[in-house]
C-alpha cells in the first residue's frame, strides 16, 4: 500500500510540475537544473534584496498587471543587476534594468554626458516595462522569446526564428549567453515564490532617489552580484 501511495504521489508531483511548466512556458527542467544549483546558495541574499526594494517590486508588479504581462518578469532586474541602480556592464548596459544606450533612447530616456536616466529608477523602470511589453507582443506572448530578445535584441531572435523555421526557443541557434540568460531566469522562478514578492494591498511608493544629480538610493544596499554573472 505504501508503495502504491508513493507512486501516486510521484505521479501527482510530476503532472503538477509539467502543468506548471506548460502554464509558464518553461523549458524542460534538466537544462534549468544546473543554473538552479548555481543560484541556490544565494537564496537568502536574493530574498533580502527583494525585501529592500519592496516598493519598487510592488510598482513593477502593478505595471506588469496593467499591461497583462507575466508577473514573473518582476525577476528581470534581479537577474540583470541584483536591483543595483548603479550597475554598469562591460558592454555599457546600465542601471537597474541594464538598458543599452540605444534601447534607452528608443523608449524615451535621456542618455547623454549631462544626464543618464538609466540610473534613475522611475524612468528606467517605465522604459524597461515598455520595452518588455513591445517584445512580449512582438513575439506572440512567448516569454522565452521575450527574454531572449531582451538579452540579445529582437533582430537577432527574429533572424534565428527565420533561419530555423521554428518559433520554439529550444530550436533556435542563439548565443550561449542568451540561452543561459533564459535558463537562469527560469531557475530564479523556481527558487523564488513570486506570489510572495509583492503586496498589492499597499500603495506603492518610490523610496529611492530619482534626481540626476543624486543617483544614490536612499537605502544602503548590501552587495550582491548580478545573478546572470554568477
Amino acid at each position: 500500500m505504501k508503495i502504491v501511495t508513493a507512486i501516486l504521489l510521484f505521479l501527482f508531483a510530476y503532472i503538477f510540475n509539467l502543468s506548471q511548466c506548460l502554464a509558464q512556458n518553461r523549458p524542460p527542467y534538466q537544462p534549468i537544473q544546473a543554473h538552479l544549483k548555481v543560484i541556490s546558495p544565494y537564496k537568502q541574499p536574493i530574498l533580502r534584496k527583494f525585501e529592500e526594494f519592496k516598493p519598487v517590486v510592488n510598482k513593477i508588479t502593478l505595471m506588469l498587471k496593467q499591461r497583462s504581462l507575466p508577473s514573473s518578469l518582476v525577476l528581470v532586474p534581479m537577474l540583470e543587476s541584483s536591483f543595483n541602480p548603479q550597475a554598469v556592464s562591460p558592454a555599457k548596459a546600465a542601471g537597474l534594468w541594464q538598458l543599452m544606450p540605444a534601447t534607452a533612447k528608443r523608449f524615451g530616456l535621456i542618455v547623454n554626458s549631462n544626464r543618464d536616466q538609466r540610473f534613475e529608477i522611475i524612468p528606467s523602470t517605465e522604459a524597461a516595462i515598455e520595452y518588455l511589453t513591445f517584445l512580449y507582443l512582438y513575439f506572440d506572448k512567448d516569454i522565452n522569446l521575450t527574454l531572449a530578445a531582451y538579452n540579445a535584441g529582437e533582430g537577432r531572435v527574429s533572424r534565428a526564428i527565420k533561419k530555423s523555421g521554428s518559433r520554439a526557443f529550444s530550436d533556435l541557434r542563439l548565443p550561449k549567453e542568451t540561452i543561459d540568460y533564459v535558463y537562469r531566469f527560469h531557475a530564479l522562478s523556481y527558487l523564488i515564490d513570486i506570489s510572495k514578492l509583492s503586496d498589492e494591498s499597499k500603495h506603492s511608493l518610490w523610496l529611492f532617489s530619482t534626481s540626476s544629480s543624486n543617483k544614490k538610493a536612499f537605502i544602503d544596499l548590501s552587495p550582491l552580484p548580478p545573478l546572470i554573472s554568477l
